[in-house]
């Protein structure tokens, strides 16, 4: 009855007692990061569990990489307090432009104007207060330096010879091909995250291919645990994540004979109180919950993708002065509709044949990134060039050329033409 249909089969709490017991337990890279948004007691619970999982515990490459490549941002705001401040200053001065403008309109007595001011700016001044107060940039401000970071010294200790090797240079490259190809048929993992550029997009795909990899080795079952709560990831009905997606379960089936299941870290924390008798603090599960469905909120639609004319002129008079060639092989896609193909780049850029073009789209990341960190662009807002690579192409893992992101284009288009570059090539 359940042959072939174990994507859809509820695990009973003896399957997930044999699968921490025996099986593979695997980490995604938002569990490590979580370590800095957990409370100490949480963080040194879940170090706990990590640790009694011995040689059950297993950490994919692409999930370290992952990690250092996020760790930066996260530590700049690990529970998002120093935002929430800024938005209550935001909404204070609103309430009280409010407040004013209402004063105004009924002609009210100055000291009665007074007396409602002053009660809403002191209860906004409560709240910011006790919001500062759990703003720990003391401990934040230790972790960022790597000798001094508790967390990681644990996670040193705890996964060492845990990790897995990082894919060969064939491999990497037929994988991003995969991965472009799932993103594109919506196949998942990883075709929610789109919206990066294809290095990045590639993440989720990458880290399934090597615990795929790593469990063909093994044969035996998974325990996948992440924070992550898409779509392409979970299955849903009626908005509850029942489990694992089928796909995801039958692919690991066909490749390794064995069975998946899949847990969020609050669960983790939960069955390995109960199944490896693990000391937890009684405010722990409910902690990581609280934090899990904290992260799974959807992000705020984004016009343009977050990005607006004033962002756009900024990057592009960062490309004209620090990659001036990138700056007119991105003007010559906006020229024509978005897109530009790999000759044209070299045309354009006066690039000699045997030039490679990996890591092209370097600058307008690292531009985009540095504009986020001076508060220029939202976090969340898209990567607007990106490589395309073609299946078909001879060279494999080689970019075929260069797409605008689809939800910038249009704000390209309205202004680009007003300011074409004028530089010399690189």
């Amino acid at each position: 009855m359940t042959d072939g249909f174990e994507g859809y089969v509820t695990p009973t709490p003896e399957e997930y007692a044999e699968v921490l017991r025996t099986g593979l337990v695997v980490l995604d890279a938002n569990v490590l990061l979580n370590l800095y948004r957990y409370t100490e007691a949480l963080r040194n619970d879940l170090l706990a569990v990590m640790s009694s999982l011995a040689d059950r515990l297993w950490i994919p490459h692409q999930v370290l990489t992952e990690f250092w490549r996020n760790r930066d941002r996260v530590l700049r705001d690990p529970r998002e307090t120093a935002k929430t401040a800024v938005e209550l200053q935001k909404i204070r001065g609103q309430a009280v432009s409010v407040v004013q403008s209402w004063v105004n309109r009924v002609a009210l007595k100055p000291e009665q104007a007074s007396v409602i001011i002053k009660g809403l700016t002191e209860g906004f001044d409560s709240v910011l207060a006790s919001v500062g107060e759990l703003n720990d940039t003391v401990a934040i401000d230790a972790a960022r330096d790597t000798n001094k970071d508790m967390a990681l010294a644990s996670l040193n200790m705890i996964l060492r010879g845990k990790v897995g090797e990082p894919l060969s240079e064939d491999k990497l490259a037929a994988a991003l091909i995969e991965a472009q190809r799932r993103i594109d048929e919506k196949v998942p993992p990883g075709y929610m995250d789109r919206k990066k550029d294809s290095a990045e997009g590639a993440g989720d795909y990458l880290i399934w291919e090597q615990t795929l990899i790593e469990v063909e080795r093994r044969r035996v079952n998974v325990l996948f645990v992440t924070g992550d709560a898409k779509e392409d990831w979970w299955r849903g009905e009626g908005g509850e994540r029942r489990g694992p997606r089928v796909e995801l379960v039958d692919e690991l089936r066909e490749r390794a004979g064995v069975r998946l299941f899949m847990v969020r870290p609050a669960q983790l924390l939960a069955y390995a109180s109960e199944i490896l008798s693990v000391s937890i603090q009684e405010d722990s599960v409910q902690d990581a919950d609280r934090v899990d469905t904290f992260l799974a909120e959807p992000e705020p639609y984004m016009e343009h993708g977050g990005w607006n004319q004033e962002a756009l002129n900024y990057l592009l008079s960062r490309l004209v002065d620090e990659a001036p060639s990138q700056a007119l092989v991105l003007v010559q896609a906006a020229n024509q509709g978005g897109y530009v193909t790999r000759s044209q780049v070299f045309e354009v850029a006066n690039y000699p044949e045997e030039r490679s073009l990996r890591g092209f789209t370097r600058p307008f990341n690292r531009i985009a990134q540095l504009m986020r960190e001076e508060g220029r662009l939202p976090e969340q807002a898209v990567d607007l060039f990106r490589a395309v690579y073609n299946e078909d192409s001879p060279a494999v893992g080689v970019a075929a050329g260069f797409q605008i992101h689809d939800d910038v284009l249009p704000l390209f288009l309205r202004r680009i033409r007003e300011r074409v570059p004028e530089a010399e090539d690189d």
